[in-house]
């Protein structure tokens, strides 16, 4: 596989005129620009962008690239097609859909820019009550890692709360992650330069290495 060099000025292109002609004639006629613009870039990406990270934390990981072919059985939306493109990367072991409930990276290009992030997507009532169990055991060592992430200022927590979690008794910095009944980190970006440079991977890889201390405290937690 070709190494990447840049997402292309026509991927963009591509993903805003799907946008507008979401439909299967439209598509047809533009199977073959999709996979030169959009598909190949995209796994190349992924293949590099795999390397960097491996080599920059010494984490290896598995990927998995979202399928232009959105599942519209039950949804309200019956666009047939995502007018975006993401890649997650996951624990080697997990297989399918299981990197949803463990944590795992991300990045997801659209027309208007990109974000990024880690964090775990639809963890279960299992593994949410063995990370409140964890934090709760030493609820200093998880703010210190917190404040690494913070201090940063890169990411931003996001995700859904709990209304009746009580996190009174630990340190204050700790109440918004504990109370997470799913929870990112996510930087969003408009569409800038970087898009087009075959640098991307490395400035991903720097900033995720940022997120490492936190991402290696989920990945040891074992939801029974």
């Amino acid at each position: 596989m070709k190494e990447f060099t840049g997402f292309m000025p026509e991927t963009i292109d591509f993903l805003w005129e799907l946008r507008m002609n979401n439909n299967k004639e439209w598509m047809d006629q533009n199977r073959e620009r999709y996979k030169a613009v959009l598909k190949d870039p995209f796994d190349r990406f992924a293949m590099d962008m795999g390397e960097q990270f491996a080599e920059s934390t010494g984490e290896k990981m598995n990927w998995a690239i979202s399928r232009i072919n959105r599942d519209i059985r039950f949804s309200k939306d019956k666009s047939p097609y995502r007018a975006c493109r993401w890649v997650v990367f996951k624990e080697p072991l997990s297989v399918g859909t299981e990197w949803k409930l463990r944590p795992a990276f991300y990045f997801e290009l659209s027309p208007e820019g990109y974000n990024h992030g880690m964090g775990v997507y639809e963890a279960t009532p299992a593994y949410l009550n063995a990370y409140r169990d964890s934090i709760q055991k030493k609820p200093r060592d998880f703010a210190d890692i917190v404040r690494g992430v913070e201090r940063e200022g890169i990411f931003t927590l996001m995700g859904e709360d709990y209304k009746k979690v009580d996190a009174s008794a630990l340190p204050r910095e700790i109440h918004p992650w504990y109370v997470k009944k799913n929870f990112y980190l996510a930087e969003e970006k408009k569409m800038e330069d970087i898009i087009f440079s075959p640098q991307l991977p490395q400035m991903l890889a720097e900033k995720w290495k940022k997120l490492i201390p936190l991402y290696r405290y989920l990945k040891e937690i074992k939801a029974e």
